[in-house]
């Protein structure tokens, strides 16, 4: 093999898969061939003028070349850089020869579906509670698991939500949330879901359904392209360079040439804020202006639209009553700053129909208005119509730090019902009147969680109260660097019932160096009249030394029904990767007294440990949880800690123990595998291992790699590992002479396997017995030598420092005929 290199080479001819990158950004993974174009010439990737169009590559029309296209030669300004130890290519090309391309695309050629391989992702938890009361001991043990488990075939995926729960009085119950399967149809930007879903809920309020969905994917966009934001227009007297802030943050920054411009990439940070733009001209002048900006979130931008197509059956999982239903919806961003939207829905004994449009106002804010119709057949054998108007409002006040967010549902008669009104009306009909559930908040149920079965109650009335008007206020006040103010409130009212739902919270966040502190206010009230108010003051302040994570908080907290209640704990972490957590907390009541509270966190490679223990004056609870996942593939099955939805399935034989540098506690395991358990989809994910962890005698060349996967894949990542000695070779030619300084040397694979230094000095490293190596400085007769690696001989123990260190004699050997 090593025959075959000439002059310059670090490859041999023929075809490898290479990542390209353009502008340090990669743009494709291919199989890419490499050969001489003359017999002289040194070895040189093939692509073709077509390649680099789709690279995003101006290229003249005229000249058009079949074949290799050398883009170097070509185009002056444009370099290649290849490292082929790394299979990298790098083309370095200027903006001015660039078709303009969103920040932050993906190209979908780098997209990657995974491997066919299924995981199971599991939570348990288990508690045992004692309790007092009125003198007598009550016993109770709650036990939950809830598991997510899944398939990948191809392109699809295959999942399932399920749980199961032991309860008092209820018993053991096994419970299937959702199965599914999905899949991306990338050139429409959408995904196809088959089976148990949630519609959407910017045009119609969601629900859950079992049936088909096909909607657009705006995970497939990138992020400069995601919700709306303004074109940014202006005029640059040269080469310059357009930088935009939002809330004190650079967000944008470009490069365009001199004549007017539009940006249409930008990504602000939130949804308001105005924006301030500078143009850096090529002198140092700088030319600022600002650009009003708010957002609601039914907003798109010029050219982008939405929809989504839902057709099955209702399902809750409470319902008895599950229509069937077809449901349409579709938002496009025009010009003007301005999205319309509508939709329909159509189902049985129910038929609705959505009509809206949002606007940026520019310094005035951002708005999205629509009319909602219903007609509904209800059970008591009525028919109902009616209007709904939606109002959302959004603005951000730079200058005082304050950004404003108003929406408001008013139901304009009492005919309108949405499509969850309408499924609980006939649901809860129950010979001539409606049966209203609520949960139980009596006293005489302390120490029993809120899921259980025990706290469900139920009544029954001769009306039901569809929903009338909601209103919902937001707003966030900064106050200088460190300190914030907000308020929230929420109100439901309905038809035929004096009771609202009702919802107030105020608070005050602050620090003073490095102490935090708060004060939070809230004051709720159900429909049910059941009322609840309660005051917090919270103080927390770091005591850690010499990195090590240690805090201290505390608090005041004040309510209608407990009275004023008083906390004091500390929590901190352990271990040099802080892999184990603790906290303990006491508090005081006048009603309940005194309580305290421990917990211990173990985050291991394999899975999650939780313990808490509690215990008060009327109660006793200790709590044990487990989370963790398997995946299993084609190479085994790999304990992991809790998954998420995308994964990356790790591969490097041999490097058991070497962590991966995004997952913390993760590490390759016996069998070569580790899991990087959470990578976002459609985006570039580095994927690396951890080099301090790679000890002497094993090599990994290229020890991260960049991955793209689509949504649910479980993409597997391969790193080469080369187990051996690491050796520093005294060489030395039969001459006396050594090989000249920046000599390659080649492993007997014929890859480049390092350099040669001063006084002929060589490290390689992950090497056999009896490995035969070259150097090459040329391709004339005499520029080149090899040298055969001895076995370890007795009297050369390892050194501490890692490596074995042997003289070597480098024969010379004859010119090589080129290929």
């Amino acid at each position: 093999m090593v025959s075959q290199l000439a002059a310059g080479d670090d490859i041999l001819p023929g075809t490898y898969l290479f990542d390209i990158y353009l502008n340090d950004q990669q743009i494709d993974q291919r199989e890419l061939t490499f050969a001489r174009r003359e017999k002289d010439s040194a070895v040189a990737p093939c692509l073709s003028m077509e390649d680099y169009r789709e690279y995003g590559v101006r290229l003249p029309v005229a000249n058009e070349q079949p074949g290799c296209y050398d883009l170097v030669s070509t185009m002056g300004e444009v370099k290649m850089a290849i490292d082929a130890g790394v299979h990298r290519l790098d083309l370095y090309v200027p903006q001015t020869h660039l078709i303009a391309r969103p920040q932050g695309a993906v190209s979908t050629k780098l997209y990657d579906q995974g491997i066919n391989a299924g995981y199971l992702n599991y939570n348990l938890n288990g508690t045992q509670s004692r309790n007092r009361f009125n003198g007598t001991n009550a016993k109770a043990d709650y036990y939950f698991a809830s598991v997510n488990s899944g398939i990948n075939l191809g392109p699809w995926r295959l999942r399932n939500d399920s749980t199961v729960d032991r309860q008092p009085e209820a018993g053991t119950q096994w419970r299937n949330i959702a199965t599914w399967a999905e899949t991306d149809i990338v050139s429409w930007r959408s995904r196809l879901m088959i089976g148990q879903g949630s519609t959407g809920n910017v045009i119609f309020d969601s629900f859950s359904f079992s049936g088909v969905q096909l909607a657009s994917s705006s995970e497939m966009l990138p992020e400069s392209l995601r919700g709306y934001a303004p074109v940014i227009r202006g005029v640059a007297a040269s080469n310059a360079r357009v930088e935009i802030r939002q809330n004190g943050y650079t967000v944008y920054s470009t490069q365009v040439p001199a004549g007017p411009f539009a940006l249409n990439d930008v990504y602000p940070g939130t949804l308001s804020g105005d924006l301030q733009v500078s143009v850096i001209e090529a002198d140092g002048t700088k030319k600022v202006f600002t650009v009003p900006y708010s957002a609601v979130p039914n907003m798109l931008r010029d050219g982008i639209t939405d929809y989504q197509l839902n057709l099955g059956r209702y399902r809750d999982g409470r319902s008895q009553y599950q229509p069937n239903f077809i449901q349409a919806g579709v938002a496009r961003g025009l010009s003007r700053d301005i999205t319309p939207y509508g939709g329909v829905l159509v189902a049985q004994n129910y038929r609705a129909g959505v009509v809206g449009v949002g606007k940026n106002l520019g310094a005035w804010g951002a708005l999205s208005l629509d009319l909602s119709l219903s007609d509904t057949d209800l059970a008591s054998g009525d028919n109902k119509r009616g209007q709904s108007v939606r109002f959302l409002y959004s603005k951000s006040l730079n200058t005082l730090g304050t950004e404003f967010r108003l929406a408001g549902y008013r139901y304009s008669t009492a005919g309108y019902y949405d499509f969850n009104d309408a499924v609980a009306e006939r649901d809860r009909w129950d010979s001539g009147v409606y049966r209203h559930d609520y949960l139980d908040d009596s006293q005489n149920y302390r120490g029993v969680p809120e899921w259980t079965e025990a706290r469900q109650r139920s009544y029954y009335a001769s009306s039901f109260n569809n929903k009338r008007q909601r209103l919902d206020l937001s707003v966030n006040q900064r106050i200088g660097d460190v300190s914030s103010l907000y308020l929230n409130i929420s109100n439901q009212s309905y038809w035929g019932e004096v009771g609202q739902d009702r919802t107030v919270q105020a608070g005050f966040n602050s620090a003073y160096k490095n102490i935090s502190y708060g004060l939070f206010v809230q004051d709720t009230r159900s429909n049910m009249v059941y009322g609840e108010r309660s005051v917090n003051l919270t103080l927390s302040l770091p005591l850690g030394t010499g990195g090590r994570y240690i805090n201290s908080s505390s608090s005041v907290s004040h309510t209608k029904r407990t009275g004023t209640t008083y906390n004091t704990g500390i929590n901190g972490t352990l271990l040099d990767d802080s892999r184990l957590n603790y906290g303990a907390q006491v508090s005081h009541n006048a009603q309940a007294g005194s309580n305290s509270s421990v917990n211990l966190g173990y985050q291991g490679s394999k899975g999650n440990v939780d313990f808490n223990h509690r215990y008060g004056r009327q109660y006793q609870q200790t709590s044990l949880g487990m989370a963790g996942g398997l995946v299993v593939h084609e190479g085994g099955a790999t304990l992991t800690q809790p998954l998420h939805n995308t994964l990356v399935l790790v591969e490097a034989k041999g490097a058991e123990g070497v962590g991966l540098d995004n997952q913390g506690g993760a590490a390759i395991d016996k069998s070569g595998f580790a899991v990087m358990t959470s990578a976002m989809p459609y985006r570039q994910n580095r994927v690396g291992l951890r080099t301090e962890d790679i000890g002497a005698g094993l090599e990994i060349p290229m020890p991260a790699r960049d991955v793209v996967p689509t949504r649910g894949a479980i993409v597997r990542v391969k790193f080469d590992t080369h187990q051996g000695r690491n050796v520093l070779v005294h060489s030395k030619r039969p001459d006396g002479s050594v090989p000249p300084i920046g000599a390659t040397v080649f492993g007997h694979d014929g890859r480049s396997n390092g350099v040669v230094g001063t006084d002929g000095e060589i490290f390689i490293s992950g090497v056999a017995d009896g490995d035969r190596l070259l150097v090459k400085w040329g391709s004339g007769a005499g520029d080149a030598c090899s040298l055969v690696l001895p076995g370890n001989p007795g009297n050369m123990a390892q050194p501490t420092q890692g490596y074995d260190t042997v003289s070597l004699i480098c024969n010379t050997v004859p010119e090589a005929p080129l290929p």
